[in-house]
């Protein structure tokens, strides 16, 4: 037998040959990430969605309908599967999700590896909450009947709530400016946005001008993107409140919920015809962007929505809860 000869040059092919084999896996995560969804634990439909959609662009879909309890630091452990009845409001960070089910009354803990269901707090659910899961892993979620945005870590221990007497009466929603760490609240009453410390210290208020009857929020790479319910469009702002530019002038129904993507991919769910307009988020390019696709429609089929409540991006995945059909559509995008 030959013996092994270690050189520079063995050590050159066998990076190169890593950094390929490295390269194929990551490209192929996204796609073992779904396909874990078919394992025992949460009902799944897997189809391909509106084939006129540019670049495949949604390119699989899968539904949540429900998963086996798992272990709750409320209770002792449980086998019994959890049908969801209504879910309104999620968000998605990692592994973990985070969801609202205002037909179940609870909140609960998702782990999409694992594909349990466990009840995250016993907080009696309203069903225009919002839940966002910050990136240090605690859980914000805004509450518009107590004028409180509360705080809990991610086992669902609560944390302080985040109050502002004055400057906000009708939290709508909730986010965190990753460039500082800055909770960032939208107030639907005043129409305004308080940033507070992660500490719950108010830090300043801020009252844009072309931001009105602000209904969903998210924030992203250009700022602020705003759901404007009476100019039926989604206002995007700068940090400091000022206006860069307009997605869905004059083609947007209702819109609901935002996402959007580190890529700059905004989601938003229209209520007028059910589906999701997306766009492609840009500081420059006139005062509006049009949509680049349209996805769903009204019913109970794969394709279909039926109250588009919550939507939430994580890495290549797209959120969205099908309330009336009592499901979470899962979506892989292709970026």
């Amino acid at each position: 037998m030959m013996p092994f000869i270690y050189s520079k040059r063995t050590a050159q092919d066998y990076s190169r040959k890593l950094a390929s084999t490295t390269k194929f896996i990551s490209h192929l995560r996204p796609f073992i990430l779904l396909g874990l969804f078919a394992q025992v634990g949460c009902a799944v439909s897997d189809t391909t969605l509106d084939p006129a959609v540019p670049h495949a662009l949604l390119q699989r879909s899968m539904d949540l309908t429900g998963a086996q309890m798992g272990k709750s630091l409320l209770g002792p452990p449980s086998a019994n599967y959890i049908k969801l009845k209504r879910p309104t409001a999620m968000s998605a960070r990692d592994n973990e999700v985070y969801l609202i089910d205002a037909g179940l009354n609870q909140i609960f803990h998702y782990n999409r590896f694992q594909q349990t269901l466990i009840p995250f707090t016993n907080l009696p659910v309203n069903a225009d909450m919002t839940i966002y899961v910050a990136p240090d892993r605690t859980v914000y979620i805004a509450d518009p009947h107590s004028s409180a945005v509360l705080h809990f870590t991610s086992d669902g221990t609560p944390l302080p709530s985040l109050v502002s007497l004055g400057n906000l009466a009708r939290p709508v929603a909730v986010s965190v400016d990753e460039r500082n760490g800055h909770v960032v609240v939208a107030d639907g009453l005043f129409d305004q946005f308080i940033f507070f410390s992660n500490l719950g210290m108010t830090l300043s208020v801020v009252k844009p001008k072309r931001a009105v009857a602000i209904s969903a929020m998210a924030t992203g790479p250009d700022g602020i993107y705003v759901a404007n319910r009476i100019d039926r469009q989604v206002t995007v702002l700068g940090w400091d409140g000022t206006f860069r530019y307009a997605l869905g002038v004059n083609e947007l129904g209702a819109p609901g919920a935002i996402a959007v993507s580190r890529e700059n991919l905004v989601f938003v769910s229209d209520t007028y015809d059910q589906t999701i307009k997306v766009y492609r988020g840009q500081v420059t390019g006139g005062e509006n962007v049009p949509s680049m696709a349209k996805i769903g429609g009204v019913g109970a089929g794969p394709g279909s929505f039926n109250g588009i409540t919550g939507l939430a991006v994580d890495g290549s995945l797209l959120y969205a809860t099908d309330s009336l059909n009592a499901r979470v559509k899962i979506m892989l995008i292709n970026q």
